[in-house]
């Protein structure tokens, strides 16, 4: 009976110990630090606070789509409203053409995939981030801030008279700053420490 008894509490402290691991090991697979937990998400480019200086023979759509996998949507790229293959959307009308409609599509979609590539914190304190898809105009490294626009979206569209505030960010390199808003405005008492050092 003794011996039956110890073999439950071996038992038991296996089990115990098992499941402590488990659980430790789930925290572990699955902690994000602050920098990439904010950063996952959509973002819209707000050009007319951002500026690079880099050439650019596309237009460029506003979305950035940060993915929790290390993946990336950069902003999608489409060919020039001016022009394709030396004929203009307007006076040429090549949406009237059905192959040279096939095409455009065909080439949009090409273009399209240089907006896919991965991502990586590459330092904390300071923030900065590396956006890896080398065949669009926003690829490379860029320094992350993180801050709260205070003057951003009211609620009157909700009859509610209290602020809302803004989730922001700033990319700068050496040729880029993107200043982009996370799209949703929070409630002050929703704020987490956005601006806060990670």
């Amino acid at each position: 009976m003794k011996c039956l008894k110890n073999n439950i509490k071996i038992i038991a402290g296996v089990v115990f110990v098992a499941v402590i691991a488990g659980i430790i090991a789930i925290v572990i697979a699955t902690y994000q630090p602050p920098i990439q937990r904010k950063l996952i998400g959509f973002w819209n480019i707000e050009f007319e606070k951002s500026a690079w200086d880099r050439v650019n023979e596309y237009d460029m759509g506003t979305i950035i789509y940060i993915k929790s996998k290390d993946t990336i949507d950069l902003p999608h790229l489409t060919v020039l409203f001016e022009g394709f293959q030396g004929k203009t959307f307007l006076k040429d009308d090549i949406f009237a053409d059905e192959e040279m409609l096939e095409k455009y599509r065909t080439h949009n979609y090409e273009i399209s995939q240089k907006s896919i590539g991965i991502w990586e914190v590459i330092s904390i304190n300071p923030d900065s981030v590396f956006f890896n898809a080398p065949q669009h105009p926003l690829h490379g490294k860029y320094a992350v801030r993180f801050f709260i626009d205070n003057d951003g979206y009211r609620s009157e569209y909700y009859n509610l008279n209290m602020p809302r505030n803004i989730y922001k960010i700033e990319l700068t390199n050496d040729s880029t700053r993107l200043i982009c808003n996370k799209g949703g405005a929070m409630f002050d008492t929703e704020l987490r420490d956005w601006e806060g050092k990670n």
